[in-house]
């Protein structure tokens, strides 16, 4: 079939438009992602997504994050934006957050009246205080930073969380708290530039994930120093700053490795990328393999020592 020389024509003038404005469209959408402002610019990592996706509090809703009250009687988790407090024999939740952000990480004081939690707003993630007899809020921090993973100490006394606030990059920050109030704030963690050629990390080392000891005086955490891969081994440092730390366990972890500590301070329990996990006491310098049990649900340490499963990542013992 003959097409008549004026359509053909037609037909190539609409494909060379066509073309032209695709070329325009994608010149445009690449010189506005080159003028984009990175999410959080307050962190300077490299691969934000690895991050952004795995480390820092995600919007669910679902329960995340879930905390054990004092008495071991309740949990207080993250859902949809706002902190929800259950009892273990309830099926019923209470909402007991209602503020601006987006709030995240609970953490219970020991005495039970105080929770501390990360709240993102306007482009930055604080700490604030609840608490839970008047039910009123205070915020602890105010730098424009990203603060996260607060922990309470036993005693009460002094919080540990992770900080930008110094170059951008995570640190391990430690200060007092008293009466809904953080004071003497002060970073626990050196900055370490590695000669190590990561490709997937910062060539400074990071710290991450604090849980404190049972007698306040020591601070367990994950960090990538002397390593290439992975979130990093566990180490132990003094909760003074300039203390120096040494490395008691590594593993290839994941952002999520958060360890905790039993309550009598023997074992650590942690998220297990793998389907092996490893036990030590506390101090030892040799492990044991033993199998992990696949696909185990997240574990947190109740008060009494216990364990209870809860949702999450799997998890093993130290």
């Amino acid at each position: 079939m003959l097409i008549p020389y004026s359509v053909k024509s037609l037909g190539g003038d609409i494909l060379r438009r066509c073309i032209v404005l695709f070329l325009v469209c994608l010149t445009t959408g690449i010189a506005l992602l080159a003028q984009r402002e990175p999410v959080l610019k307050q962190i300077d990592l490299p691969h934000p997504y690895y991050f952004r996706e795995m480390y820092l509090p995600q919007l669910t809703s679902g329960p995340s994050a879930a905390a054990w009250t004092a008495d071991g009687k309740s949990l207080i988790y993250s859902m949809a934006v706002t902190l929800w407090k259950q009892a273990l024999q309830s099926s019923e939740a209470e909402q007991i957050t209602a503020g601006a952000g987006y709030d995240y990480q609970p953490d219970c004081s020991p005495d039970g009246r105080w929770v501390i939690y990360s709240s993102y707003a306007n482009d930055a993630i604080e700490l604030w205080a609840l608490d839970l007899q008047t039910r009123k809020t205070q915020k602890l921090t105010s730098e424009g930073a990203v603060n996260v993973e607060p922990r309470f100490s036993p005693d009460g006394k002094r919080v540990a969380f992770v900080s930008t606030t110094y170059n951008r990059r995570f640190h391990i920050f430690i200060g007092d708290f008293h009466d809904g109030k953080l004071s003497n704030v002060q970073r626990l963690t050196g900055e370490t530039r590695s000669t190590l050629p990561r490709y997937y990390y910062s060539q400074f080392d990071h710290e991450i994930s604090p849980t404190w000891s049972r007698d306040s005086s020591e601070i367990t955490f994950i960090s990538n120093r002397n390593h290439i891969y992975g979130t990093g081994g566990f180490w132990s440092v003094k909760a003074e700053p300039g203390a120096e730390a040494h490395e008691i366990h590594y593993e290839e972890t994941t952002w999520k490795g958060r360890p905790d500590l039993s309550p009598d301070g023997k074992r650590i329990v942690r998220s297990c990328p793998s389907r092996r996990r490893k036990r030590l006491p506390m101090g030892a310098r040799r492990y044991g393999e033993v199998p992990c049990p696949q696909q185990r649900p997240e574990e947190h340490l109740l008060p009494s020592g216990c364990r209870r499963s809860d949702l999450g990542a799997p998890r093993a013992w130290l």
